[in-house]
């Protein structure tokens, strides 16, 4: 009898350690599932930015087609844009997504005549309000999405200007979205660098001088002076980065026979 007592007691003793065992191995298996949903979570993410950032690229790259570019551009104003928001002290994230979202600046000029793009002639007054009409389409285009708010401020504020003499709304100051303000002297300066029908190619210290003094055309008060100022500051940067991202002048090739990549072995799900 004693002996069974004694027996029970020590089972008794034992049953808060038992306990605790049984929470911590049930905590360690929540913990392992929740690490897995969170990594899977993170890599589908990750696999969405990727598309994301893909797609912006691709869109951009169909009007950089039309205009006979190389593709480049799109990649130098992102960085340009980039540097500037970094000096300005900008999040992290802000600057990566003005790097990419820099890209959907032009994509209105998919509506505008070819004819206008390439002409070596200054345009006709008739032709110039079309042109500028690559702003609002390029609005269009991007449409509502919030994660695509910053391209859409983008395309519709590129050439608006710091002293209100911009379009096509004629935005004055910080009435101008900061990613506007920022574009506005990074896309001024990747034309004046780039080859264009129109106009020749300046060198780094031209285009700083034409940026930073004025030419008659262009004059500082165009863009925002904390901008300008930034600017200034990282301009070395916009000269080696024009300098790694250079046109190579090759022309583009789109006869790639897509057939053969088809794989039918898989289907989206």
């Amino acid at each position: 009898m004693w002996s069974g007592l004694t027996y029970l007691m020590q089972i008794d003793t034992k049953i808060p350690d038992l306990i605790l065992i049984a929470g911590i191995f049930i905590a360690l298996i929540f913990a392992v599932t929740v690490i897995y949903f969170v990594s899977n979570s993170l890599k589908r993410a990750k696999s969405i930015n990727s598309a994301f950032t893909y797609l912006v690229y691709a869109l951009a790259r169909a009007v950089e087609a039309k205009e006979e570019e190389t593709g480049n551009h799109i990649l130098r104003v992102g960085e340009f844009c980039a540097l500037i928001a970094r000096q300005l002290g900008m999040s992290g994230y802000f600057v990566e997504q003005i790097r990419v979202q820099a890209a959907l600046h032009d994509i209105g000029k998919i509506h505008t005549p070819r004819e206008i793009l390439l002409k070596p002639e200054p345009l006709t007054p008739k032709e110039w309000e079309i042109m500028k009409k690559h702003t609002t389409f390029g609005a269009v285009i991007v449409g509502n999405h919030e994660r695509l708010a910053m391209g859409r401020n983008i395309a519709l504020t590129h050439h608006e200007k710091w002293d209100g003499s911009g379009y096509p709304c004629g935005l004055k100051g910080d009435a101008i979205p900061i990613e506007g303000q920022i574009i506005a002297i990074a896309d001024q300066y990747d034309a004046l660098r780039s080859p264009r029908p129109y106009k020749p190619v300046y060198d780094h210290k031209t285009a700083y001088k034409m940026l930073t003094e004025g030419d008659g055309r262009i004059y500082p008060e165009h863009f925002s002076p904390r901008v300008l100022n930034a600017f200034k500051k990282v301009e070395a940067g916009f000269e080696a980065i024009y300098a790694k991202l250079k046109d190579t002048g090759a022309a583009r090739e789109f006869t790639v026979d897509f057939c053969p990549l088809i794989n039918t072995k898989k289907s989206l799900s």
